[in-house]
């Protein structure tokens, strides 16, 4: 019989001694935020003992493996809705079933935003599913909940030969395997070569990082003006206060916004000089009107909105969006160069992933992570790109025709583009070779990409600390130092409140080599 204590330990058993869970502390807003996501896995654990359903004979591995068959319960995100996608997943776990006699999947697919809640209320009544599919935000919140077993001596090949490093990395903490990298996507340049003449560049000729843009934004605004001047152009722009992309700036550039105490748990650093004045440099720039208003207050949205408008430059974006502009903006579409994404000091893009993990509450982690190990394959993840436009994890599969050669990228294009024009019953469109090439520099860009997000508890309320912070300095007038050292005593006292006590095997590398 398990005993499942309250809080973030939902997920494990009694806690070693002279461990606890400070879930007590809550100054702030935001830390008022972390403590309620603690207290309401406290509360579903207490509930669901009282009623006896934890440890108790209602767990439902004991009826599902009645007859010798082995259950392993899959969640994914957010797949459900789309044929081609349901018709792919039931292909591949029919695949993996074949191949493991006794063993059997049941496929359970979760709205986006439902399945903190969820896997919450799962683990509580000690029925967690065996994999679930993590975005890196959610999974970061799960790993400091202790959710996630380590794979490393399950899986049945080597996980650093087999993933792209840089999305491996994300799912690797103090030697285990926490998580493997399913499927990314990532960023090419789109650049506006109408919009760029009017100042006398040219894409070719702009900086590739993002202090040079910085600078040449500055020259754009005066050659050509931003509100009130020639319909309000940038040079380009970038989401600053909802939805920023200042933190993950940061871990570009080579900085770090936490850093170790004495104590070897991490703790604020936006008040370091180097952070600051980085910061300070943003901000300066909205204020001085080099980038556009809606860079305070709107999230990635702005960019697709302002470019297709011929009001920006250029933009880091995902490559499909430019099928989008030549159906909304042709003009703007003809015009359009595209090219390697803008990087930091690290010469490193951003790259989003998607993981699967196997839960610690899972009583078949062996078939768990037979079943992770399939789904990540090359053959697995070449199969799920034929069906919709990602880019896969897996290093082998980067090197194929389809992500390298621009005539079998074109096939897979118009694959993708038949199903879709016959799941959606309209006529089929034909690949556009803008949209291919963008899809081979990703596909490029990804081999030296890294996920530039920290596998922490409470990252997502420490983001949101940030970016209120943020706003008041762009929109308020507020000064940079005090705004930052204000957040830093907020991420201080949510990082006390977290579980596990995270250290700096919870943060991107920020050095040019990726683990």
């Amino acid at each position: 019989m398990r005993i499942w204590t309250t809080g973030a330990r939902l997920w494990r058993a009694v806690p070693p001694e002279g461990k606890r869970v400070d879930a007590g502390v809550g100054h702030g807003v935001v830390a008022a935020r972390s403590a309620a996501v603690l207290l309401l896995a406290g509360v579903l654990s207490v509930m669901l003992f009282a009623w006896g359903v934890v440890g108790g004979g209602c767990d439902r591995r004991a009826d599902r493996d009645a007859g010798g068959v082995i259950t392993v319960e899959f969640w994914t995100l957010a797949l459900r809705g789309n044929s081609d996608l349901e018709r792919y997943i039931t292909e591949r776990i029919a695949a993996f079933e074949a191949q493991r006699p006794g063993v059997k999947v049941r496929w359970v697919d979760v709205p986006f935003e439902a399945m903190d809640r969820k896997l919450i209320s799962a683990a509580g009544a000690g029925r967690a599913p065996d994999v679930v599919n993590f975005s890196d935000k959610t999974y970061a919140r799960f790993i400091g909940l202790g959710a996630l077993r380590d794979v490393k001596a399950l899986l049945p090949g080597d996980a650093d030969a087999r993933f792209v490093p840089g999305a491996l990395a994300l799912g690797k903490m103090g030697g285990k395997v926490l998580a493997l990298p399913w499927y990314l996507t990532t960023q090419a340049v789109v650049a506006n070569e109408a919009v760029l003449s009017e100042a006398g560049m040219s894409a070719a000729s702009l900086p590739k990082d993002w202090r040079g843009l910085m600078k040449a934004a500055r020259e754009f605004r005066e050659k050509v003006g931003g509100e009130g001047k020639s319909g309000g152009k940038y040079l380009f722009s970038v989401p600053l206060g909802h939805e920023s992309d200042l933190l993950m700036m940061m871990f570009a550039e080579g900085l770090t916004p936490l850093k170790a105490g004495a104590d070897g748990r991490l703790r604020g650093n936006l008040t370091d000089p180097a952070v600051v004045e980085m910061v300070k440099g943003w901000v300066e720039l909205y204020r001085d009107g080099a980038i556009p208003r809606e860079a305070a207050t709107q999230g990635s949205s702005h960019l697709a909105d302002l470019y297709q408008n011929g009001r920006l430059g250029l933009i880091n974006i995902g490559p499909n969006f430019l099928n989008r502009i030549a159906d909304q903006a042709p003009g703007v579409f003809e015009t359009t160069r595209v090219g390697m994404p803008i990087t930091g000091e690290l010469g490193r893009g951003h790259v989003a992933v998607m993981v699967l993990g196997v839960t610690t509450q899972s009583t078949h982690p062996k078939e768990a992570a037979e079943l992770v190990w399939f789904m990540t394959s090359e053959e697995s993840q070449e199969k799920f790109c034929a069906v919709v436009p990602i880019l896969p994890s897996t290093s082998g599969s980067l090197n194929k025709p389809q992500f390298t050669d621009k005539a079998a990228a074109t096939q897979q294009a118009r694959e993708v583009l038949r199903l879709e024009a016959e799941r959606l019953k309209r006529p089929m469109r034909e690949p556009l070779e803008k949209t291919v090439e963008a899809g081979l520099i990703a596909a490029r860009a990804l081999k030296d990409a890294v996920a530039y997000t920290p596998a922490l508890e409470g990252w997502p309320d420490m983001r949101r600390s940030f970016e209120d912070g943020i706003k008041r300095a762009l929109t308020g007038g507020e000064d940079v130092g005090a705004v930052l050292a204000r957040v830093n005593g907020e991420w201080d006292r949510i990082l006390s409140a977290s579980s596990g006590g995270a250290t700096v095997e919870a943060l991107p590398r920020v050095d040019r080599e990726v683990r």
